[in-house]
């Protein structure tokens, strides 16, 4: 048994982890959803306070720390993995329908629909949208790395186009 709450859209907040071009069904098909990981800020961690005790919920799941002591908020979503749809369809800033997904250090903001769950009087909150606010750019043409001193290979290889490099349909050793 479920009780619904009102859905609410976050302010922009920092991806870490982003499953939302593909389910993770890492424990089955059966189990298969899209997820976001994303850093609580303080105005988040308000929210879920006041939404917590207005809603007499006990815990809310999804929601734990780090090793740093970083609050991380965890949704997920079923919906489109039923329908058979690889990716969960994001929205631009303009709130237009792009084919980008979120990624780790990408800025967004979320659509969460809290219910609280009368088995154990907690509350899940369940991804419903997700609008990228600001991608994440990576520098290619350093791999993400700054430039520092150390090593310096006097004959430099050719960038590799990793999206080109690996097979994908050799077998990964992981």
């Amino acid at each position: 048994m479920t009780n619904k709450i009102r859905p609410f859209t976050t302010d922009t907040l920092t991806v870490r982890w982003g499953h939302l071009h593909m389910p993770d069904d890492k424990f089955g098909e059966d189990t298969a959803n899209h997820s976001v990981t994303v850093i609580v800020d303080a105005d988040l961690q308000t929210v879920l306070d006041d939404m917590m005790a207005e809603a007499g919920a006990s815990k809310i799941n999804g929601l734990r720390e780090d090793d740093e002591g970083i609050t991380l908020l965890k949704a997920k979503s079923k919906t489109f993995v039923k329908r058979g749809d690889k990716t969960f369809p994001c929205r631009d800033a303009k709130a237009q329908p792009t084919t980008a997904t979120a990624f780790g250090g990408d800025k967004v903001r979320l659509r969460l629909s809290p219910v609280k769950l009368t088995r154990d009087d907690s509350l899940s909150l369940f991804l419903n949208g997700c609008q990228i606010i600001e991608k994440n750019q990576v520098d290619s043409g350093t791999g993400g790395f700054e430039p520092t001193e150390g090593f310096e290979d006097p004959t430099p290889a050719e960038p590799a186009d990793m999206a080109t490099s690996v097979d994908a349909t050799e077998d990964m050793p992981f």
